[in-house]
């Protein structure tokens, strides 16, 4: 017989009102997936614990479609480097939107915004200088040159790399697709 006065035994059954998305939440989540002007593309980037193997996870999202991809990436010699793995993300992100347009898996809208977490990934705008570290500039280098060939082949569309702020990524279901595919792929 169970004893309704005792709790201890049992997990809990109800999701604290914290964990709830708000209305607005899922409105603008919805928006992001119907959104035909902008298709978004987030990353994110973890390590198995600081052993230069990362994580990348990308989720498209936009066109009432979504898309998540992930891969592993080793770089011993960049253990605990997060700048590192996030701008390796952003370059994953820009390979697999070429990838995509090439493959015509998107249709494209007149906007592409790659969204990443680390907060300086627009100083990739104006510089590949980044750090005083050279395999991260290289990696930066690398980004800028996709990027400025993106824009040579499609000069009709507007590609975009934007930081995505806390409140951004607070209950947003694709934000989490990437970092769980990116934490997913390196278990």
């Amino acid at each position: 017989m169970i004893n309704p006065g005792h709790k201890g035994i049992y997990k809990q059954s109800l999701i604290r009102k914290e964990r709830i998305p708000p209305v607005e939440a899922k409105t603008r989540a919805e928006d992001m997936l119907w959104d035909e002007e902008c298709l978004r593309i987030f990353t994110d980037a973890s390590e198995l614990m600081r052993q230069g193997i990362f994580g990348l996870g990308i989720c498209f999202i936009g066109q009432g479609q979504t898309s998540v991809k992930s891969k592993k990436h080793y770089n011993p010699s960049m253990k605990a480097v997060n700048v590192y793995a996030e701008l390796v993300a952003v370059e994953f992100a820009v390979d697999e939107l070429l990838k995509a347009i090439h493959n015509n898996n998107h249709a494209l809208p007149s906007r592409i915004r790659i969204l990443s977490d680390w907060n300086e990934v627009e100083k990739l705008k104006i510089t590949s200088k980044i750090t005083k570290n050279n395999a991260i500039n290289k990696v930066a280098e690398r980004i800028n040159e996709k990027t400025k060939r993106f824009s040579a082949l499609y000069p009709d569309f507007d590609l975009d790399l934007t930081f995505i702020g806390k409140d951004e990524r607070r209950y947003n279901p694709y934000y989490t697709a990437a970092h769980n595919a990116a934490k997913k792929i390196i278990r």
